[in-house]
Formats: C-alpha cells, structure tokens, sequence
C-alpha cells in the first residue's frame, strides 16, 4: 500500500513539473522558426560583447546575407527576473521578417523568458507618435507599432502599463511586454 502511495505522488509530481514546464517555456519562438526560417532572407551570426554606447556590453545575433548585415538585436538577459532586455534592433529589410526571426532566435536561447522590455526605435516610434496625435491612450499606440505586433507574434501580447516611460522631445518610449496577463 506504501508503495502504491508513493508511485501515485511521483506520477502527481512528474505530471505537475511537466505542466509547470509547459506553462514557463514559450514554444511560440520555436514554432516561428520552425514555419519561416527558411524564407527569411539570410542566415544568423551569434555576436558578442557588443556595445551602441561603449560603456554596456550586450550579445547578440546578426542576419548576414551575401556578406551585408540585414538585422542586429542586441541584449541581456537576466535569469533571476526572467526579464530580456533588448538594448538595440535594426533591420535593413523590411517587411521580411527578419526582426521577428531576430528575436525568436534569442527567446529560443531562453524559453523561460517571461517578460520582455526595450524602447523604441525611431520607425515604430513615429508611429506611436502619430496614435497618440490621434487620441489614442499609451497602451493603444503602443499596439500600433511593429515592435509590439512582434513580440505578440511570439507570445508577449500584454502591456505593463506601468513599464510604459515616456519621452516624446527625446524620442523615447521605453515599454515592457509580459507573456502573462497581470
């Protein structure tokens, strides 16, 4: 009977540790890679101890095809928050994908990513911009950019509405994405 009891909380805890790994690791990324890795122009370079403003280093990954870089993201992640932060992204060709290949890449390296935070770049911030002319609310311009249809596409579809710092006469709009709701 002993025996029996113990065998049935090992197959309960088995059962919940696999749930528990289902429910942290996103397989959104895996899954973009899986469907358009193939048509998206270029192959991927992991990067290292990269920097934009030569006191933060940062890795990362490049797109590379026929020698020229189409696209770079740079960040850091950190463990103990679960949090990526993405300290730059750019991206030659638009309209291609490369982006979201980019970042996938990098939430493929970390599935357990929960929470991502970054700011915009000039392109989706002017499209902020015009929303917000528009009326809308923070988290509504917000949902108007690239950037964030991106990070959706690959599971990040909740706003912190307290992450959101802005800066319009500096061009800043730095934001945070959750996988989960609040």
């Amino acid at each position: 009977m002993i025996k029996m009891v113990v065998l049935l909380l090992l197959s309960v805890s088995t059962y919940a540790n696999d749930c528990y790994k289902f429910f942290v690791y996103n397989e959104k990324p895996y899954t973009f890679l899986t469907n358009y890795n193939h048509k998206i122009p270029g192959k991927f370079q992991k990067v290292e101890k990269q920097t934009t403003d030569g006191f933060f280093y940062y890795n990362g990954y490049i797109r590379v095809e026929n020698g020229q870089e189409i696209g770079r993201i740079l960040y850091k992640y950190y463990p103990e928050t679960r949090t990526l932060f993405i300290s730059h992204m750019s991206v030659s060709l638009k309209q291609q994908k490369v982006g979201t290949a980019l970042l996938a890449n990098v939430l493929k390296n970390h599935p357990e990513t929960l929470f991502i935070r970054s700011n915009l770049g000039l392109s989706n911030f002017e499209l902020f911009k015009k929303a917000k002319n528009f009326g809308k609310s923070d988290k509504k311009a917000l949902r108007q950019t690239m950037a964030y249809k991106m990070r959706k596409r690959l599971g990040f579809a909740y706003i912190k509405k307290e992450s959101i710092d802005i800066e319009m006469d500096r061009y800043s709009v730095v934001f945070e994405v959750s996988r989960f709701k609040d």
